[in-house]
């Protein structure tokens, strides 16, 4: 998160999504996926078939639903701090916002740091929000479009990047 405190050309934050926007809609498809919220919830498939919650009632099948929630926002958790700077507000250092051209606002560290927190929840909240919407608009796949989806779509793109990040970072002379 510190390394995406960075700006890109003087006004651009540093955020993964800026930086790896391959990478983070590979992350989000198979965060989706993991969650096995729908569009890929072809363990469960509520609506068409009966699942093994079935066998559930009560406060039983409440711990099953509350764990796709929290399996939701921690991977919205996690997107934040991997592509979305985390906790930080462009232009804001410790001790106020820096603008690119030039002026500034100081703000105490109580407020610095309110603001991180508040940044944090809701770059979260963003993030819920569009997995609900992703689920809400596309049909389920099929347990052969899901595999395809990964093997043949997903990881051998995940991999170009990965040799492509190298190669980038090696001819700059990155770490």
């Amino acid at each position: 998160v510190e390394k995406q405190g960075a700006l890109i050309g003087g006004w651009l934050p540093g955020w993964g999504i800026f930086v790896q926007p391959v990478a983070f809609v590979i992350f989000v498809t198979a965060a989706l996926a993991e969650t096995k919220r729908a569009p890929f919830d072809l363990p469960e498939g509520e609506s068409e078939i009966i699942g093994y919650f079935v066998e559930y009632s009560g406060m039983k099948f409440g711990m099953f639903l509350f764990t796709d929630f929290v399996e939701t926002i921690m991977v919205a958790c996690v997107a934040t701090t991997l592509f979305f700077g985390g906790w930080q507000v462009p232009y804001l250092g410790p001790d106020g916002f820096h603008f690119p051209w030039g002026s500034e606002i100081l703000v105490s560290n109580l407020v610095y740091v309110l603001l991180g927190i508040s940044s944090f929840c809701f770059k979260v909240i963003v993030f819920c929000w569009v997995f609900m919407q992703i689920r809400w608009t596309l049909p389920r796949f099929r347990y052969d479009q899901l595999m395809t989806l990964g093997w043949k779509g997903l990881f051998p793109i995940a991999m170009a990047n990965v040799i492509v990040t190298a190669i980038v970072l090696y001819m700059i002379g990155g770490t």
